[in-house]
């Protein structure tokens, strides 16, 4: 594929990409039900007809609380479920808090309260507990105490009886402090039971949900890979194209010569001092080349390869001008040939 086709198929990758990523963000942040912020559940909540906070999908939410937090040996303290609900979706007359305080006894009747305001309900159920027993004293100073977790049944709004759903509500952590540490605090100086609770924080509470950042930071690597890879795309240099080499030249034709020019040569080369048989050999060789066509020049070269005295340089390359002379003139082919 070319790059001037990939760029525009790159591009609709990113458009597509972040219209998701928009449509995820309006769908999750736009719709107020769908929060998923919780917070704690002051006792004027439903003072002004209005919830203090968002509900969960499920419609309802409860918090454990105990008071006093902090206590002396055999002292007597409340437990409350609170219960916060949205009637459209639970029905609040299906809500049951079930727990169990072991070692401590209930000593007082449970009270139950009901608020109604707008479409908000909000419920709360009161245990009157007190522990003398052994498991209830404090080994030092004081002792840290957790109750078993509560149990809040509910059944959703229009579903059938069978139909229930749970949620299980933690209680805060309860300071029960020996009497015997209590009577050497000294009065006058204002010392008092009094501890923080740093264990008791109310539920946790987001401004973006987990659920939507987590899809979000997903399309926008995406986004950011498919630009990266695009971009790096667009930086390889182009590769050139390699020349073809060009052709070797064709190499020069080899002269071949004849054996009449070898002869002709021969009688012309005046560096062989000794060369007098092979010039008288080369005479001969002329003389029946040229015996029939020319015949003067066949019986002038028979007639010095066999003179008495030895052929000279000067007699023989006269003949061979004389030859080339008259070969060339009557077009003879016994020439340089190619």
């Amino acid at each position: 594929m070319s790059r001037r086709r990939l760029l525009p198929a790159a591009g609709l990758v990113v458009i597509a990409l972040a219209a998701a990523l928009s449509v995820v963000l309006v769908s999750a942040v736009g719709d107020g039900d769908d929060t998923s912020v919780i917070t704690t559940l002051p006792d004027d909540a439903l003072g002004d007809g209005r919830p203090a906070a968002g509900l969960p999908r499920a419609g309802i939410e409860a918090r454990g609380v105990v008071e006093p937090q902090a206590i002396l040996f055999g002292d007597t303290i409340r437990a409350r479920v609170d219960v916060l609900l949205d009637r459209r979706r639970v029905d609040p007359d299906s809500v049951r808090v079930s727990t169990e305080f072991v070692p401590w006894e209930i000593v007082g009747p449970q009270t139950h309260v009901r608020r109604d305001a707008g479409s908000n309900t909000h419920l709360s159920t009161t245990f009157t507990l007190r522990c003398t027993s052994s498991p209830c004293l404090p080994t030092n100073e004081a002792s840290a105490l957790e109750f078993t977790r509560a149990r809040v049944s509910y059944a959703p709004a229009g579903a059938a009886s069978a139909a229930r759903e749970f949620i299980a509500v933690d209680w805060p952590i309860l300071l029960v402090y020996s009497r015997f540490a209590a009577a050497n605090l000294d009065e006058s100086t204002g010392d008092a039971l009094w501890r923080a609770d740093l264990t008791s924080f109310p539920a946790v509470s987001y401004r973006v949900p987990p659920g939507v950042v987590l899809p979000s930071l997903l399309v926008l690597a995406g986004l950011l890979a498919v630009a990266g890879a695009a971009l790096a795309f667009i930086a390889i240099p182009r590769r050139k194209a390699i020349p073809e080499p060009e052709p070797e030249p064709e190499p020069e034709p080899v002269i071949v010569l004849t054996p009449l020019e070898q002869a002709l040569e021969l009688l012309e080369d005046a560096s062989r001092a000794d060369g007098a048989e092979d010039r008288r050999r080369a005479l001969e060789l002329v003389a029946e080349v040229l015996d029939i066509e020319h015949p003067d020049l066949a019986r002038a070269a028979r007639t010095l390869a066999w003179s008495e005295d030895d052929p000279l340089v000067e007699q023989t390359s006269g003949l061979a001008t004389r030859v080339r002379t008259t070969i060339d003139t009557h077009g003879n082919g016994n020439g340089r040939v190619h």
